[in-house]
């Protein structure tokens, strides 16, 4: 799994926290360059116009629409540039369109504008697990765990996890998968990742749970399901197996799973 995937979880959380400063038409206004009376003009608050271009800027990334992202990015950059948030938001676009030293920079200046920022650390250390530097991405999720009040602590478990799976240390992956689900038992992503790590282990009947857990809160992927066939065929689960396999065929035809079914169903028979 891509950890920059996972920041999208710390930027719809911004997103919804941002929604609470596109309050007024006048500061709306002024944030489009519409000409206002000489009263808004002086009410012209730059850290709110800020923040409502950065989550301008945000739809947009997610939308996939690069360009009016960058230009409202920009904007947010001209009028906050001592907001964390502005600077945390810029270094996520950067990573997401591979210019991987703007991404730094800016992911160090937002923390050294809060240090403390436990999204921060989070996004920061899941961006240097992206560029493989596995120890030093250690140090800032232990960082933004450490932190008094996180309350999405499990996300920062959960990417943890994922990137000491990427290092090959799965001991301590599937310690921090479970630190993550102590904190939320509904992580789509740590459920399935430790029904890999069970599956891997031949602990079938522990993977079959996890497997079971995920599809109680998420909708299946060609990965999970692809887990959950072969559990199924080791515990002769034979109707089970039957419809993952159907499931597998017609929603992920042209997966990479599909694939791997495909080219040796005659083991799962």
């Amino acid at each position: 799994m891509n950890t920059l995937l996972l920041k999208l979880g710390f930027i719809s959380f911004m997103l919804i926290a941002l929604v609470g400063c596109q309050t007024t038409s006048e500061s709306r206004s002024n944030v489009i360059g519409a000409q206002g009376s000489s009263n808004s003009r002086s009410d012209f608050n730059r850290d709110k116009a800020a923040q409502i271009r950065l989550s301008a800027g945000l739809q947009y990334l997610k939308q996939g629409n690069l360009q009016n992202a960058k230009r409202h990015l920009d904007k947010a950059l001209e009028l906050g540039d001592d907001s964390g948030n502005v600077h945390f938001g810029l270094a996520y676009y950067f990573e997401h369109v591979k210019e991987f030293k703007r991404a730094e920079k800016y992911y160090k200046r937002a923390l050294r504008l809060e240090k403390k920022n436990p999204d921060f650390l989070n996004g920061y250390a899941s961006f240097l697990c992206n560029r493989k530097k596995y120890e030093e991405a250690e140090k800032y999720f232990t960082k933004a765990i450490s932190q008094p009040i996180y309350p999405d602590i499990a996300s920062a478990y959960m990417n943890a996890g994922v990137c000491a799976k990427k290092s090959k240390n799965l001991v301590k992956a599937s310690s921090y998968f479970r630190k993550a689900l102590n904190r939320n038992k509904k992580l789509a992503t740590a459920l399935i990742e430790m029904a890999q790590l069970e599956y891997d282990k031949k602990r079938y009947k522990r993977a079959l749970s996890y497997v079971q857990r995920f599809e109680a809160v998420s909708r299946p992927s060609s990965n999970s399901l692809w887990i959950a066939l072969r559990v199924a065929h080791y515990l002769k689960l034979r109707d089970d197996k039957a419809s993952y396999i159907i499931k597998l065929e017609q929603m992920f035809p042209d997966s990479d799973e599909t694939a791997a079914y495909l080219d040796g169903q005659e083991q799962w028979k």
